[in-house]
């Protein structure tokens, strides 16, 4: 029996969703991209096989559904015909429903039903040929002609469709066609985000849909800082790769789908897990007078139907997480979400299990999170926080992909935010980093260099507790103008900055403070590694005010019920 592969995906994204600042319609983005791996394939299936049914194998039917998600579909069929009729149905789908998303599909050349190896190499050609076609055609900028002349959308900047009245008693706004269909997704992304993030069973659930609708209302309208969090798994592209050898050259073709389908789907689950675990544990986090450290959102008038916290989940397929929250809860999320992510992948047979008996390393994870003000052209912030992320992915090379870190970086400038400028700016003619970045998170294994001294997101917390730390009459110990005076010193020399953090470290003992945990070795505000020295100062002032120094988590009532 011989089968073609079939490989259908999406390109740009984080641009299709973070396009507009307006976040009902990132909210909206997002979710026409989960139609190609949801309705849109099904209807597609239902088209050529007379089922919706994913669970069929190529051995007895025409077609197989091998991964789905994140936009992107790997499928196996029989006949080729079968196969473009999937492409067609489901790019057609997207060009009516969802203009401006680029999809395109391939369909690979026929390949024997028999060992892992063969069909292996199938899937690879077919899915190395999907950007090839993909740059063959036009891409979906140029459907939006600009003659005949029309007025610009508001939101997009594209050629307008129709003017659109967007609140009672404002003034109609002309929008364009990508921007219509986002709004006009909105409401069915609350419902299918109620499911995803745990909130209820069913996506009907009106009271949670309205708490939902006041959370994006909050980030777009009221919240101070709003951020978006970026996370990726490591090493997991590495895992695909080599996944034949994992499962072995000669084993039969089902052996590695099945294991293949297994892994995705792991993977999958994992990162939905994760995030309802992380969302549970923010929502019973509390400071040291026992209030909740993240409130939920109040509602603007009447009575809060069911009120909930400020984060919405944009992106959430495979081991890619795309969250966008306000500022205050950005890096408690990406810093628990990392943990549950890792312990889930550990604890998964799917994925731990196949890993261990391959003798691989397991799966971890990194994050980015960018903290902007709310009006920040969404689009850099995103892009800022994928370039966070892959500075926090140096983890790998030092401590292993089964490690976590994360990196973050909170911008109060409006200009374009690139990282590599972003770190030029704090790097000292001597190549001295006045950032300690990036922060690993868990448990640092082994680490014979000692890359990560100094360098835990417990020292960070340390750091924060110390210069927020405060007396008895409620004053900081550091005050504000000390502390900005170190920082000041920072760009002034290691001698300069050493010197004034020396002289700071004997005023407050005689007073019975200290500022030790600022320190890096020796007394100094530095320490040596990674090629140069750094400090954690900048880093710690940066955190305050997104990093609670002093918390913990509260007990649940079946957790307090079951101590008694």
């Amino acid at each position: 029996m011989k089968v073609h592969a079939v490989v259908i995906g999406t390109s740009g994204n984080q641009r299709y969703i973070f396009s507009s600042n307006k976040r009902r319609e990132n909210v909206g983005a997002s979710y026409l991209i989960t139609r190609v791996e949801e309705s849109w394939l099904d209807d597609a299936l239902l088209e050529v096989t007379g089922s919706t049914d994913r669970d069929r194998r190529i051995d007895e039917h025409p077609v197989e559904v091998i991964t789905a998600n994140a936009g992107g579909i790997t499928a196996l069929v029989k006949d080729r015909e079968d196969g473009v009729h999937l492409v067609t149905a489901v790019t057609a789908r997207a060009l009516r429903e969802a203009p401006g998303l680029d999809v395109c599909g391939v369909v690979g050349d026929p390949v024997e039903w028999d060992r892992a190896a063969g069909l292996a190499e199938a899937i690879l050609r077919t899915r190395e040929a999907l950007p090839v076609a993909a740059m063959a055609r036009p891409g979906p900028q140029m459907r939006f002609a600009g003659l005949p002349i029309a007025a610009r959308c508001t939101s997009s900047g594209l050629p307008a469709q129709t003017p659109v009245t967007l609140a009672e008693g404002a003034r109609p706004e002309p929008r364009s066609a990508p921007s219509l269909a986002k709004l006009n997704s909105f409401e069915d992304a609350l419902g299918r985000l109620v499911v995803k993030m745990g909130l209820s069973k069913t996506v009907k659930d009106s009271k949670v849909r309205a708490g939902l609708r006041e959370a994006v209302d909050h980030l777009a309208e009221r919240a101070d800082w709003v951020a978006v969090v970026h996370a990726d798994g490591n090493g997991l592209g590495k895992v695909f790769q080599d996944f034949t050898a994992i499962i072995g050259q000669q084993a039969p073709a089902r052996e590695y789908v099945d294991a293949l389908r297994g892994l995705s789907a792991g993977v999958d689950d994992c990162a939905e897990k994760a995030v309802r675990i992380t969302l549970d544990e923010l929502r019973r986090t509390v400071g040291p007078d026992d209030r909740p450290v993240f409130p939920p959102v109040k509602a603007r008038k009447g009575p809060a139907a069911t009120e909930q916290m400020p984060l919405l989940p944009l992106v959430l397929g495979g081991d890619d997480l795309t969250v966008i929250c306000d500022g205050a809860m950005a890096l408690p999320f990406a810093e628990r979400y990392l943990r549950a992510f890792a312990d889930c992948a550990a604890a998964d047979s799917r994925i731990g299990d196949l890993l261990r008996k391959a003798g691989r390393s397991l799966l971890g994870a990194c994050a980015g999170v960018a903290i902007v003000k709310r009006h920040y052209p969404f689009h850099s912030t995103a892009d800022l926080a994928e370039g966070l992320t892959k500075e926090a992915k140096t983890v790998k090379a030092h401590l292993g992909p089964d490690r976590c870190a994360l990196s973050f970086h909170v911008l109060y400038e409006s200009a374009f935010a690139d990282l590599g400028r972003l770190r030029a700016e704090t790097t000292l003619l001597d190549g001295t980093r006045l950032t300690a970045q990036p922060y690993v998170v868990g448990e640092v294994g082994a680490d014979g260099e000692g890359w990560s001294e100094h360098r835990l997101w417990d020292d960070l917390r340390s750091r924060v507790r110390t210069l927020t730390r405060t007396n008895e009459d409620g004053d900081r110990i550091v005050a504000a103008g000390q502390a900005h005076d170190l920082r000041a010193g920072l760009f002034l020399g290691r001698d300069v900055a050493d010197a004034r953090f020396t002289m700071l470290a004997l005023r407050l003992r005689d007073g019975g403070g200290t500022v030790e945990n600022l320190g890096g070795d020796d007394g100094s505000l530095f320490w040596s590694g990674d090629g140069g020295a750094r400090t954690g100062l900048l880093d710690a002032m940066d955190a305050i005010g997104f990093v609670p120094a002093d918390t913990r988590i509260a007990d649940t009532p079946q957790e307090r019920e079951a101590r008694v």
